[in-house]
């Protein structure tokens, strides 16, 4: 991505011509907006590992692949980013903060299996297993401020008669 990209995506949001009057205008926006990038690049890692991104909400895999390029997958979204694009379009005001590296995993992984005899699939499944946990303690936090309806009203509500519950037996 160049500069003009970053103009035009710029101009979308509401910073470029349309706000700018003039030529003038124009160029001390668009000096802004490379100092504004630089910067970005400059606190960008430059360490391998996962990190939460200066939005203070996304996360992100920064590796190097074994043909020496860099890589960023971001949580979410579906395909890799590079350092540019990540520094372009993901900003805010949070400085990066690594949560771990790759090396950490790796070794938390290999405590695990040495805890487990050594089964690695024993320890993914049971780390799937965590995770799927959270997921279900998270949707329950959500839903216990939620209010509760009874069936029937419910039932009401839509038009649908509700048979009797003790005789699971279907009408004849």
């Amino acid at each position: 991505m160049d500069i003009s990209d970053v103009r035009c995506e710029t101009t979308r949001f509401g910073i470029g011509r349309s706000q700018c009057g003039s030529k003038a205008s124009q160029r001390i926006a668009n000096a802004s907006i490379r100092v504004m990038i630089e910067r970005a690049r400059e606190t960008a890692p430059s360490e391998p590992g996962v990190y939460k991104m200066p939005c203070g909400e996304c996360v992100v895999d920064f590796f190097i692949t074994a043909g020496g390029e860099e890589r960023w997958l971001v949580a979410g979204d579906g395909h890799s980013c590079t350092r540019e694009s990540v520094v372009v379009a993901r900003h805010g005001e949070h400085p990066w903060v690594r949560l771990y590296s790759l090396a950490d995993a790796a070794a938390e992984i290999a405590r695990l299996a040495a805890l487990s005899d050594g089964d690695l699939h024993h320890v993914v499944a049971g780390l799937i297993e965590s995770i799927d946990d959270r997921e279900v303690e998270i949707i329950a936090r959500e839903r216990a401020g939620m209010r509760e309806v009874p069936r029937a009203e419910v039932a009401d509500r839509f038009g649908v008669e509700l048979g009797d519950e003790r005789d699971p037996a279907p009408d004849a």
